[in-house]
């Protein structure tokens, strides 16, 4: 599941800024391409998310930092805060799969959400359903705003682009079960990926369509888009974002796989579906091919993974 907060409008309040001593160290051997926390001050338009930002070199995991700084300073003051890496040593994705970077490439962070309404596990499922969801339009949205056009969300999370579904983002969001929940997200910017078969990147996808983008601040600008669209819908109502996934869905009204135990292994419970959209809580919504009463499935994205037909 997932939660949020949000608003469009452009932030008075200053920018609290956040940099570890290490990040000295580490700036003068990545050079230009590290994260400039200025540049994405100056293009940030929130009130909150990204409002304070801690950058850090290499971690093993920004969610395992953003889980700590919950811990120092509560989950309210912590919430909005940015934890942001130029590398992780023990990135983790879904279903407790790796995620690999190239240092100073990806833009790695986690969020922390926790608004003040956290009151009791009702209240929460309903804003976590969102911020899952949102997410990764989120990413959609703001790849469209640096010229990637035709990136989609692929249920539950992950955001893929062009005919060979290559994949440009994943998003992993744990909730604590009592006042917080993290929203770790990484994004493929700068890495040359043409002959990839299986990933891409912002840059190359930017490359490919002629477009002339700059390398120069895209991981800045791409990250101040993406917190300025979730704060857009995380201020929209939960039937609301969810038709705003459907419109993103690479997977809508198509015929899947559902893989129980992995996309590479072969289980007697796998079967062949068609994806009628998402419910109100975030499982996606099957029609099974064999079933002859046309009986809907519920799945869950921690139960299963699905791939095109």
């Amino acid at each position: 599941p997932s939660s949020a907060m949000a608003s469009g409008a452009v932030a008075s309040a200053s920018r609290t800024r956040y940099w570890p001593w290490l990040l000295l160290l580490s700036c003068s051997r990545v050079g230009a391409m590290r994260f400039d926390e200025q540049i994405f001050s100056k293009a940030l338009r929130t009130k909150v998310i990204g409002q304070k930002i801690y950058c850090h070199p290499t971690v093993p995991s920004t969610m395992k930092l953003a889980t700590e700084l919950i811990s120092q300073q509560g989950a309210q003051s912590a919430h909005g805060s940015l934890v942001l890496a130029e590398a992780q040593s023990n990135g983790v994705g879904r279903r407790g799969r790796a995620w690999e970077d190239e240092e100073s490439c990806s833009l790695l962070f986690s969020l922390v959400w926790s608004p003040s309404g956290f009151t009791s596990i009702a209240e929460v499922m309903p804003q976590l359903v969102r911020l899952n969801l949102a997410a990764p339009v989120a990413v959609v949205r703001a790849c469209a705003d640096v010229g990637v056009k035709d990136a989609k969300v692929k249920w539950p999370n992950d955001v893929l682009v062009g005919e060979a579904a290559k994949k440009l983002c994943g998003v992993l969001l744990d909730f604590n079960g009592q006042d917080a929940a993290v929203l770790g997200v990484g994004i493929n910017v700068l890495q040359e990926m043409r002959n990839h078969p299986t990933a891409t990147s912002v840059l190359t996808l930017l490359a490919s369509a002629g477009s002339a983008e700059r390398a120069t601040s895209l991981r800045e600008r791409l990250l101040a888009s993406f917190c300025k669209e979730l704060e857009v819908l995380m201020h929209m109502s939960n039937d609301a974002v969810i038709a705003e996934h459907g419109r993103h869905h690479l997977l809508e009204g198509r015929n899947v796989r559902v893989h129980h135990a992995s996309r590479d292994e072969v289980d007697k419970r796998d079967y062949d579906a068609k994806v009628l959209g998402v419910n109100s809580d975030g499982q996606l919504r099957v029609r099974p091919l064999s079933n002859s009463t046309q009986v809907e499935m519920l799945l869950s994205g921690e139960e299963v993974s699905i791939t095109a037909k």
